[in-house]
């Protein structure tokens, strides 16, 4: 999603793309109070990731979602979670220093 307009950022689905993730991982963004939130999923297992508002201003918005997709396809790479009883995948944060 672009961060003002809600609408699906073909940037993103581009940088998903490049970034590599395992066959049948489906990438989505949405934002989230703070920052945006990137999830991968596959078969009702996934891994989300918390890119901060901080980190995206601190090393610029391109590379700070290359660095996210590249952290959430290896954990994706690593095995997808199951989901807590609240239905929450486990989550990292991409903070700024």
């Amino acid at each position: 999603m672009t961060p003002t307009s809600g609408q699906p950022d073909p940037n993103f689905a581009h940088q998903v793309e490049l970034a590599g993730f395992p066959a049948g991982v489906a990438v989505t963004e949405r934002p989230v109070r703070g920052g945006r939130l990137l999830r991968a999923e596959a078969g009702g297992r996934g891994l989300e990731l918390l890119l901060t508002d901080e980190a995206a201003q601190m090393y610029g918005e391109g590379p700070s979602v290359a660095l996210a997709l590249k952290k959430l396809r290896d954990g994706a790479e690593t095995g997808l979670g199951d989901p807590s009883e609240a239905g929450q995948f486990p989550r990292m944060v991409f903070v700024g220093d």
